[in-house]
């Protein structure tokens, strides 16, 4: 089967020469999990920090169907820089 991967920040590394921007279509094997597709691209799993099938928030462990998009985000922070403000990882996830 075919899935497409969209990949943003240090994920897009990951994609193959073939990728289009941010985007391309690799081979999955039937059956396959989002974990597996990710360690086909030689992608650490840890660095999808947030993944999505179809638009919607998916585990690694979930099984990916034939024509998917998976969307691959990995950690995303702001820091506090001088203002003395919490940085984006902190409003959104509450980390601080």
């Amino acid at each position: 089967m075919t899935v497409t991967i969209v990949c943003f920040g240090a994920m897009r590394d990951y994609l193959p020469q073939s990728a289009s921007g941010n985007r391309a279509e690799v081979p999955a094997e039937d059956g396959s999990t989002v974990g597996d597709v990710i360690d086909a691209l030689g992608a650490p799993r840890a660095l999808a920090f947030s993944v999505l099938v179809d638009g919607v928030q998916a585990t690694l462990e979930d099984r990916v169907p034939s024509g998917a998009e998976i969307t691959l985000m990995p950690p995303f922070a702001g820091g506090s820089g001088d203002s003395g403000r919490p940085g984006v990882l902190c409003r959104l996830r509450r980390y601080c």
